[in-house]
C-alpha cells in the first residue's frame, strides 16, 4: 500500500509483526520512486504488498509457530 503525506509517497510494510518494524519505507517524491526505495532496501513483494525486511525476518525466525497458530 502506498501512503500520501504532504505529496510524498512511502510503501507501508504489510504485515507489520516485528517488533522493530519501521511500518514505512522513505518518503519519495513519486509512487515510483518510493517502490524503488523499497526495491533497494530489499523489501519483499508479496503479491499482496511489501514486506520489510525485519518483519521477513521474524516470520522467518517464528515460521514453525506461526504456521502452528495458523493450522498449517
Amino acid at each position: 500500500m502506498i501512503i500520501k503525506k504532504n505529496n510524498q509517497f512511502a510503501v507501508e510494510c504489510q504485515t507489520k509483526e516485528a517488533s522493530d518494524c519501521p511500518q514505512q519505507g522513505e518518503f519519495c517524491d513519486s509512487e515510483d520512486e518510493a517502490r524503488d526505495w523499497v526495491e533497494y532496501e530489499c523489501w519483499l513483494y508479496s503479491g499482496e504488498g511489501w514486506i520489510c525486511i525485519q518483519c521477513n525476518e521474524y516470520f522467518m525466525a517464528n515460521i514453525k509457530s506461526i504456521r502452528k497458530s495458523k493450522g498449517s
